[in-house]
């Protein structure tokens, strides 16, 4: 029987619990990735403590805390010969805040191969693996005042596009974020994230990373704060707590880090699970690191910058 051409994706339907998620029955897992470093450094723990165009990734909320005007870039090298990048910008309406982002994640050189009864022959070449969302947010600060003080509100829209070899797939997903200022040092958030429909590649459809989770921040003072939070890929029915720090050395300087429960320790390492990073802030600019190892599989050094206008 002639033979019927398979795609041979092992890197990207691993990449999920390479990159702050968990490996199930999802597809576009992209959209787990924890783009900005400072969330990356803080193990994900994000949603309550983000206050910066890159908000827009973890909780739509978080952008109305963002100064003025911000312009957030990033892109790494990612493992195993992948790259990923985002851009994100946050600005102000009339008694509201908007943002726009896009995320992208691609995989190169990717083995082609055919399949018939006498098992899989040699290599027949090479493909591209490449992944795309855009955003909108939309965020409103005591959007319930009547019935809740200092509770702020966003929401954010996303088109996203999937496309390995010549098969390509789209989704329209939804976030919906809270943050909750309960005090002057703690913050409670909630998001639910990636609300939308299936995609299809020819004649496969298949969910997308739907996930709900909380989080924590306390202010100790002005110079540290401790963040938490958990996290639950309803379809891939994973589950993982994270917690984080930052500690400000001087008013410019930033130290952070933390962990993320839940790896495969015994096969990725003891380490695993880690990261740190730290920020240089300025008035007008930002520049944010984080180091994420990952064992055999590598260590991921990320990059990104804000800018403030």
């Amino acid at each position: 029987m002639k033979g019927v051409k398979i795609i041979i994706t092992i890197f990207l339907l691993r990449f999920p619990f390479v990159c702050f998620a968990g490996e199930g029955t999802t597809t576009a897992n992209f959209l787990k990735f924890s783009y900005s470093a400072r969330q990356s450094s803080l193990a994900g723990a994000y949603s309550a403590i983000g206050d910066d165009s890159n908000a827009i990734f973890s909780n739509p909320a978080g952008i109305i805390d963002a100064e003025n005007k911000q312009l957030g870039v990033g892109f790494v090298n990612y493992l195993l010969d992948s790259k990923s990048g985002f851009i994100s910008y946050k600005t102000q309406a009339k008694n509201s805040d908007i943002a726009f982002g896009v995320i992208g994640f691609e995989v190169d050189s990717i083995d082609k191969r055919t399949k018939d009864y006498e098992g899989i022959v040699p290599s027949e070449g090479s493909f591209n693996s490449t992944d795309m969302s855009f955003l909108f947010a939309y965020a409103k600060k005591d959007f319930a005042s009547s019935l809740l003080d200092n509770l702020n509100a966003g929401f954010v829209f996303k088109f996203i596009n999937s496309k390995i070899d010549s098969s390509s797939a789209q989704s329209i997903a939804f976030d919906l974020g809270f943050l909750y200022r309960y005090s002057s040092n703690i913050n409670i958030s909630f998001v639910l994230s990636n609300l939308g429909t299936k995609m299809k590649y020819e004649q496969e459809s298949d969910n997308i990373p739907l996930s709900l989770k909380a989080g924590f921040l306390y202010k100790i003072d002005k110079k540290a704060n401790i963040v938490a939070e958990v996290e639950e890929f309803i379809y891939d029915e994973k589950f993982y707590p994270s917690i984080g720090a930052e500690w400000y050395l001087k008013e410019s300087f930033v130290l952070r880090g933390g962990y993320r429960f839940g790896y495969d320790t015994s096969n990725l390492g003891s380490m695993v699970g880690f990261a740190a990073g730290f920020g240089i802030i300025t008035k007008e600019v930002g520049f944010n690191y984080a180091y994420v190892p990952f064992g055999d599989l590598g260590n991921i050094n990320r990059f990104d910058i804000q800018l403030k206008f």
